[in-house]
This record gives C-alpha cells, structure tokens and sequence, in this order.
C-alpha cells in the first residue's frame, strides 16, 4: 500500500511520491518545482482481447486469437507555484517536457523497468488558481513494460549452445549477434606489416531454438573452394584505433598526399597522427570479486536453509561503481521441502542503503538441496578517489508471507569489498586524423592516404566487384563558436587511370551543424544530400561505439552507398567491368577557417567479390564484420548496415522468442571454417512483463 499524499499539506523535503514518474531520464519532481505525482493509473497487469468463432451446433466456441490491446497511462498531479506568472512559467515547462514521442517512463516505486509512452492528453486544470490538480494521459502502443537493464548471454563451456534464465513475464524477441575473426595487416605496435589470411571468413551462421525455430544469415548452401565461383577476398583491412596504429607498418603500406580526389582544386598537403577520439576513466583492474557471506545457516524454524552471498563489482569511477550480487539460497537436507504460498525476500546493505531482490516468489516450489540463485544490480556513490573497499555490508531474509518464520536471516554482518582503484581519465579509443593540414588560401587543403590495392590470391590485380567499408568520425565540437568550423571527409575508389569509379564526400561549407553529402559514380557528382555533424550526431559522432559503418559497393554497373545509415543506388553502364585499382581517404580543412574539431578514420576495409551478383558470394562474411538480427524488427545488420539479403526466406522472425524460464539457443556456423577462426556469438534481450 502507497501512503496517501495530502494535497493540502506542504511535504517536508524532497522525498519522492512511490509513484514519481521518470521521463527519459528526469523526474518531473526535480525538473519543476511545485510539482509532484499525486497516483498513477492503468499499469496494471492487462486483460486479452480474444476473437473466438462457433462452429455449427457444437457447444462453446474455438478461440481464433487472443492479443493484448494498447494501453493508456494515467499520471495525476499537483502544481503549485507563488504567484500567476510563476505558475504559467511551470505549466509552460511541463508542456515542454510532455512534447516528446515514444518517451521511456520509469516510475520511482519500479525503477528496473520502463513502458514508451506518448502523451496525448493534458487534461484541463481550473482556471485563475496558482496551485492545481491535473491528469496526464499517456498512449503507450507498445503495452508491456521492459528491463532497464538489456542483459547479454554468451556461450556456455561447450560453445554450442546460449542457456539463458528469462526472468521476463511474456516472450521477449531477443537480438542475435556474431562477430567474426580479428585480424589486422599492422602488429599491435604498429611496426610489423602482417599479411592477411582470411581466417575470418564464413558463409552463414545461425541460431535455433528447442522447439526448431531458426534464424539463419548467411548461405548454408555454399561451401568453402566448391562453388561455381571463387570466394570473395579480403585485400585490405586495417584498423585505426590504438595510439600505435599509424607507426611504420601502415606508413610502409599507405602513401601520403598522392590519392584521386574529388572536385579538381583540392589540394593535397599536411600530415596524419593518432589522435585520441574519446576518453574513459577506467579501473585497475577492471573488476573485483569477492564472497561476502558463506553458507551462512538460518536458526529458525525447519526446513533451515544455506545462504552464499558473492559480488563483483565494475565501472569504478571517481565517485561510484557497479556492484552485481549473487545471492544462493539451498535447503539443509534433501529431504527439506519449501513449498507454494511461501515466499521470500533478500536485502543486502551497501553504500548506506539496503537493496532488496525477491529470493523465492510465493508460487515457487523447492525441494532438496539444490542451490536457488537471483542477482541484482545497482551503483554506489559518494565513494573517493582512494576507497580502496566497501564496507559494513549487512545481509538478512525476510518472509513476504505471514506462515512462519523458515528461512529467515536476521541481520548479518558480511566481509568487506574490495573495489578498483580509481585512475584518472585516459584515452578510450583513438583514430587517424591530420596533426597538420597544410595550407591553400581560399581552397579545401588537407591530408590524404591512398592505398593500391594488390593482387588477390591467385596474382589478378583490381576488382570489378568489390566492396569498402569503413568508419568515420565527423563532428564539430560541442563549443558555442564551433558551428563555424568548416572541412570535410572522402572516400574514393579509383581504377588504374586514375578516375574515380565511385565515391563521396562530406563536405561542411557553411555555418551550422549540418554538411553536404556529395556521391560520385564514374568521376561524375550524381547527387547531394545532407547531415547532421553535430557534435553527438548518430552518424559519425562523438563515441565509436555509436558510429555508423558507410560502404561503397560495387556489383557490376550497380554502385550502391550507405553513407552514415543513408542508402542510395545508382547504376552507370560504363562501369561494368572496370576494375578499382586505388583507394583514398581525404580530411579537409577550408583555407584558413577553423577546422573541424574531429575529422578522421577509424577503420577501413576492402573486400574483392569474384562474381557479378551478390547472391552468389559463397563467404558472406570476413575478418571483423559483425552481424546483427534483431528479431523484433527482422531487420538484419552487418557492421550496423542494414542488409536484408543476408537473412533466409524462411527465417522464424515472429516465433524466435524467448519464454520464461529455461531457454537454450543452438549454434552453428559454416563447417569449413577452422573452430579457432569461429565466430563469437552473443544473445542481447530484455526482460518482458505484463
């Protein structure tokens, strides 16, 4: 039962309502003083629609579906404020934290789970009054709560098979991922050239359920050396991202300022360097681990139960880290019985408030001595830069039932936590980006590396197919004078003669956030298109782990980019079997405007296809592509391309779900590929409910 919330007395403090509502991220309670959650409605568990039909005089009627509708939040308020216009003020700041669509709502009483919600109601208030009573109406489309937290399954020992423990209360269409073989033509301090061996190649991979579903990417169908056509080769592959990436290796391989740019006028000059792309603040080492409480045995009444307490904690910064518990529960003897209708509840004491996980749900049956285990997270704060351990941990148990008192821990001092050092903030990622960029009054000027692209494994120079992939970072800074920031990026693919056979350029030319997207097929500009180059834009922004992969493809006289998540097709007659003998990335800085505060490369790689038809590629995949399914969707991504040709006809997109309980998810992947070259194979989800 919640406490009733008076409307006419002043609340002391700023304790929360058990039912405040978070909106992406904010309370309104902390955002607008005055407001407060008086109760929220219609988060409740849901009732079905069902359709049924009769058929003839049989009796009753055959269920033909049953669906859960949309469902609509309810949040009523107070707002008070001190006079007309500081009450205006506060209404016109609700307004404008309720303009938002698909909001993610979390509510102060459940903060592991959130509903997407749009507003779609600000009901009346009365009118001439400074301190009102409203309701605000929530349309959420999607009826089903979700974790906050996304959790991620991996492989058990046998690497065959994903066992997951679905907590959630309805199925959960999880996403599938594959990572394939690293490799690098630079040793890892960057001095060494290595050459490629294509160990990262595969033709398919899949997953499949218990009951036989299956989502499979990829072509089974093709095996490695005995198809009508060869297997497509990985020529270049090379990473930018390690504060040796540019040492000799890549500078024996790449040559500076001697690229085919685009337009005419460009002028290439200036020099390249790692430079650092982010920062992280991370921990020495990375993680701690610790038992805190061991077999500790209850003294109330039979059966007598068994508790382990073990975390681990991670994410260590100056003032916090994440602290993950597992808690075991056993009975005694084998003999011990626990049955329905009793239920119980763990709280552990840590970083000066008590957490609490649901340890046996009331419906739950347990027999004998085997181990029951829950795990909860959370952060600890107000730490400093030299804790060196939690301490004064308390563990207990208590009954969520009034049957008796089995099970029942009272408060137990734990031992104490070792936690990470704290270390100040150091690169997190670098990429290649110029350390100078020369100079050309009133041109575009700046550095460029070309690469020649070799001969593939049986002595043939060029491709007429072929594929570059890459990432990027372009952004301004996030100043208030750095909109003037001018430059821009390219990547050309050029044959033998120097022409360019397909290309683009971002170009930034005028004040704002915004920049030209520029695509050249056969030397000639075919289109313009535009985006954002703020700084946290979610192409090329700020994180690498939020960058959008761009390829250049070509598949005969079909020139197809996907530029920053940007599709765009383009056929030329003339190309068709023109092969691509260079490749060439360009930064740019205009005249002598301030330069981009990020421009440069992350990754880039070059894959030659021996045959006309994407269809008909037998090794689909290669050294470090990574491949997604997201089953909700259907949506297949490769290097986070949106690819629908790689997912079979007949792939279990509706049925592939996750169920409470047990689940395990088979794999498998094309057989010729060495098991130490295998794909890494993840499982992303989160937990349902009603």
């Amino acid at each position: 039962m919640y406490d009733f919330i008076d409307v006419n007395e002043v609340q002391a403090g700023r304790k929360l309502p058990a039912e405040a509502l978070q909106i992406n991220g904010e309370y309104i309670e902390n955002m607008i003083d005055g407001y407060r959650t008086l109760y929220v409605s219609g988060r409740e568990a849901m009732s079905q629609e069902l359709e049924s039909y009769e058929v003839g005089v049989s009796d009753g009627a055959k269920l033909k579906s049953r669906r859960y509708p949309a469902r609509m939040i309810t949040v009523a308020y107070q707002l008070i404020a001190g006079s007309a216009e500081e009450f205006r003020e506060k209404y016109n700041q609700l307004g404008g934290l309720l303009n938002t669509k698909d909001a993610e709502l979390i509510f102060a009483d459940e903060p592991d789970k959130y509903f997407t919600g749009t507003p779609e109601e600000l009901g009346e208030v009365d009118p001439g009054r400074n301190s009102v009573i409203g309701e605000i109406n929530f349309y959420c489309a999607d009826p089903f709560k979700y974790s906050v937290v996304e959790y991620e399954a991996e492989p058990s020992l046998d690497e065959g098979s994903v066992l997951i423990d679905y907590n959630g209360t309805y199925k959960s269409y999880p996403t599938l991922e594959a990572s394939f073989y690293s490799e690098d033509e630079a040793s890892d301090d960057g001095e060494t050239v290595e050459q490629l061996t294509g160990s990262g190649d595969c033709g398919y991979v899949a997953f499949f359920t218990e009951d036989e579903k299956i989502i499979q990417l990829g072509d089974p169908d093709e095996a490695d050396a005995e198809t009508a056509y060869k297997k497509s080769q990985t020529l270049i592959n090379q990473k930018f991202m390690s504060s040796s990436a540019w040492g000799s290796a890549a500078k024996a391989l790449w040559t500076a300022n001697g690229g085919n740019v685009l337009p005419e006028g460009i002028v290439q000059t200036g020099s390249m360097a790692m430079k650092v792309a982010s920062y992280a603040v991370p921990a020495n080492p990375k993680s701690t681990s610790g038992t805190l409480l061991n077999n500790k045995q209850t003294s109330q009444s039979a059966p007598k139960f068994y508790y382990t307490v073990k975390a681990k904690t991670s994410g260590r910064t100056a003032s916090t880290v994440k602290v993950t518990v597992t808690i075991t529960a056993s009975l005694k003897t084998s003999s011990s019985y626990f049955g329905n209708g009793y239920g119980l509840k763990a709280s552990i004491y840590m970083g000066g408030s008590w957490h609490d996980v649901t340890l046996k749900k009331t419906s739950a049956h347990w027999r004998g001595k085997t181990g029951h285990t829950v795990n909860l997270s959370f952060t600890v704060s107000g730490l400093s830069a030299g804790t060196k351990s939690l301490t004064g941990i308390k563990f207990k148990v208590s009954r969520t039932d009034s049957y008796g008192s089995a099970g029942i821990l009272g408060e137990t001092a734990c031992s104490n936590l070792a936690i990470s050092d704290y270390v100040a903030d150091v690169p997190e990622t670098y990429y290649l980006a110029p350390s100078g960029y020369g100079s050309a009054n009133g041109k575009y000027h700046g550095p460029s590396i070309s690469r020649t692209i070799g001969a593939d494994a049986s002595g043939e120079a060029g491709a007429a197919n072929f594929s570059l992939t890459y990432k990027q970072k372009m952004c301004i800074g996030n100043g208030s004078s750095d909109s003037k920031q001018l430059g821009a990026f390219q990547a050309q693919v050029s044959d033998s003669a120097g022409n360019v056979i397909a290309g683009v350029r971002i170009r930034k030319s005028t004040s704002g956030k915004s920049a030209s997207v520029d695509y050249y097929v056969n030397g000639k500009m075919v289109k313009t298109g535009s985006v954002d180059l703020s700084y946290n834009n979610k192409s090329f922004g700020s994180k690498e782990s939020s960058v959008k992969t761009s390829t250049i493809q070509k598949v005969g006289n079909k020139i197809t980019f996907n530029i920053g998540g940007t599709a765009n097709t383009f056929t030329d007659d003339d190309i068709q079997d023109v092969k691509a003998a260079k490749i060439t990335f360009m930064l740019e800085q205009y005249s002598t405007s301030a330069a981009l505060s990020y421009n440069g490369l992350y990754w880039a790689k070059f894959v030659k296809n021996n045959c006309n038809t994407l269809r008909d590629i037998p090794n689909k995949f290669s050294a470090d592509d990574v491949v997604e399914a997201d089953c909700k969707t259907a949506t297949v991504r490769l290097n986070g391309v949106e690819t629908p040709t790689l997912g079979a006809l007949g792939n279990d997109w509706e049925d592939f779900v996750l169920t409470p309980g047990l689940n395990q998810i088979g794999l498998a992947y094309s057989e010729w590929v060495d098991p130490a070259h295998a794909p890494q194979f993840k499982v992303r989800y989160r937990e349902v409910f009603l």
